[in-house]
């Protein structure tokens, strides 16, 4: 069932609009996450403050939303 399933012929646009459609919801888990995780935004815009005076924040909340996994499984502890 497997071989079936993988030898499909699929098109490039059906697999982009499967990356737009799964982006969604990790994208709204992300934001969510940036949401609450004020502290971790804050460590990002520091950084970017000196590189980018105009769009840190933006970058920052962005940049958290997007590595929210990352930043789940304790990326903390690597910090230093």
């Amino acid at each position: 069932m497997l071989r079936r399933v993988l030898s499909r012929r699929v098109s490039v646009a059906a697999m982009i609009e499967l990356a737009m459609w799964l982006a969604i919801p990790y994208l709204l888990i992300g934001f969510g996450w940036a949401f609450f995780d004020a502290e971790q935004v804050q460590l990002f815009e520091t950084a970017f403050r000196t590189r980018l005076p105009a769009g840190a924040e933006i970058l920052a909340y962005v940049q958290t939303a997007v590595m929210w996994p990352h930043l789940m499984l304790g990326a903390q502890v690597c910090v230093g």
